[in-house]
């Protein structure tokens, strides 16, 4: 309770509470972005656009967050999620991301100067097997990481 009392007090006093922000300028910021590109583009050359990977979007937020999916991707897009712990079938094809959309939430995040972003790369396919962000260390539970790992070729 003191800590919100705290923070709106800094608020109305015209504070900033998000002072903690990646400087544009400096070198973690770009080296976020080259890491970015750096792996986008060997992801890229692998033109891999039908494949298989498990997914799991770890936040505070309803089912199926925090529940390990098998995601089908095809032309890249989502064909099927499958909860690993149930082997069920999950209509809601707009939750899980495709690889794609996982580059375009990084490239968000970094772009808007989230306060925390670490992220992992697989080595070989070049894309990312763990993404976490924090957008604002201030404010509580709004943290998400994204998980993606298994990837395989399809037909």
């Amino acid at each position: 309770m003191k800590l919100i009392s705290v923070v709106l007090t800094l608020i109305i006093l015209g504070w900033s509470v998000n002072a903690i922000a990646i400087p544009v300028n400096s070198p973690e910021y770009w080296q976020l972005l080259k890491e970015l590109a750096k792996n986008r583009q060997l992801w890229r050359l692998q033109n891999i656009n039908n494949y298989q990977f498990t997914y799991q979007q770890q936040c505070f937020c309803v089912a199926p967050g925090n529940i390990p999916l098998k995601v089908a991707v095809k032309n890249d897009k989502i064909t099927q999620v499958v909860d690993l712990k149930t082997n069920q079938t999950i209509p809601n094809l707009g939750f899980p991301k495709t690889i794609d959309q996982l580059f375009q939430i990084l490239e968000k995040a970094i772009q808007s100067k989230a306060d925390e972003i670490s992220v992992t790369y697989d080595s070989t396919l070049g894309y990312p097997t763990k993404i976490a962000i924090d957008y604002q260390k201030i404010l509580a539970d709004e943290e998400t990481n994204y998980l993606a790992k298994d990837l395989i070729k399809i037909k």
